[in-house]
């Protein structure tokens, strides 16, 4: 059974998914503006295979409080630390954003994190969408007047569902009605929308220059959805050849989230781990 409690990391308060159970904990991070809800598929799976795991809400997202003023990333890594410092030597296994923060973690940290897998990081995106997001800060102003369009709710409920659909998951994959839900809530209306877009474009300035002279020492496994439709897998390439030893996995179909739409996969993988 998943227990649902809170924790403290980096005086960030946040909500804390875990199962018990044997072995290292497994450290589970979400991507960018999703929550720990995301592996609740594979913390039953982890559960069911024996293994100790937890899932939080990075800083701002989900249930956490929010991010204070300023520059993300170093916000992130520190409540990452301080959550390593709490739970490991662990595991760190992470999507997109995740997938970065958990990557850049284990660098930091080699006597705290045992081995990352990474699923879909987005740091070495080079493609168009990428380079226009990184390309020139977009003044405030355009963010304030997006969030003051007069988008009718039922519209809005419409297009998140169907870009949640198409976005996240591999093509023919059934989306859960849960997750479809809480990305519903998580957009709210315009003035939500427009301050993720906000964080979005500012995330991908602060990580324009990727996973620069990057040493990670632990065993890591690169994993990327064949069919992701926002992050091609050649990003995934460009760090499996950054990380000595690693190994490349590409899921042919899956999307952005492995573990929404092949979740007994992503087990494997971690459960292969050393």
């Amino acid at each position: 059974m998943i227990t649902i409690g809170t924790g403290c990391y980096d005086g960030v308060r946040t909500r804390v998914l875990s199962v018990d159970g044997d072995g290292p904990p497994i450290v589970l991070l979400h991507g960018y503006a999703d929550s720990a809800d995301t592996w609740r598929a594979v913390l039953g799976q982890l559960e069911a295979a024996g293994r100790s795991a937890v899932a939080v809400d990075l800083p701002g997202f989900g249930w956490a409080e929010r991010r204070r003023r300023g520059p993300m990333l170093p916000q992130f890594d520190t409540f990452v630390d301080a959550l390593l410092d709490d739970r490991g030597p662990a595991v760190l296994v992470g999507n997109s954003l995740g997938a970065a923060t958990a990557v850049r973690a284990a660098a930091r940290n080699p006597a705290a994190v045992q081995a990352v897998l990474a699923l879909n990081d987005p740091l070495n995106a080079r493609h168009l969408p990428a380079r226009l997001a990184r390309g020139r800060r977009l003044p405030p102003q355009v963010w304030h007047t997006a969030a003051m369009l007069p988008i009718p709710a039922t519209v809005l409920r419409w297009a998140t569902a169907k870009a949640v659909r198409h976005m996240l998951y591999g093509p023919g994959a059934l989306a859960d009605p849960a997750v479809v839900a809480r990305w519903r809530r998580t957009v709210g209306g315009p003035a939500a929308l427009a301050t993720l877009g906000r964080y979005a474009f500012q995330y991908a300035h602060e990580t324009a220059d990727g996973h620069r002279d990057l040493q990670i020492t632990c065993p890591a496994v690169v994993a990327h959805g064949a069919r992701d439709r926002i992050i091609p897998v050649d990003a995934s390439r460009t760090l499996h050849q950054q990380i000595a030893g690693s190994a490349l996995v590409v899921l042919p179909r899956s999307g952005h989230c492995p573990q929404l739409d092949d979740p007994h996969e992503v087990v494997r993988l971690i459960l292969g781990l050393p």
